[in-house]
């Protein structure tokens, strides 16, 4: 189990909780951020700045704030 902060570039991965502000919690998840989702990180600005991410039916650039916290478990899906 890691962060998606730390997830390496491309590595598919399975979401498996999100924890932090209920508002943003809730808005990730109508995103589709889910647990169970699979996600890759497909680009990451320098400095912390935003990253996009792949789903199976959208990407989706997101700036991460520092009190929210997505862990995943890299799989071998495609």
């Amino acid at each position: 189990m890691q962060s998606l902060q730390t997830l390496a570039l491309n590595q598919p991965a399975a979401i498996l909780s999100l924890d932090g502000p209920a508002a943003l919690v809730k808005r990730l998840q109508e995103l589709g951020l889910i647990p169970g989702a699979i996600v890759r990180v497909i680009r990451r600005a320098p400095f912390g700045g935003p990253i996009e991410l792949a789903l199976p039916s959208r990407s989706l650039g997101l700036r991460l704030p520092d009190d929210l916290d997505i862990q995943v478990e890299p799989s071998q899906a495609p």
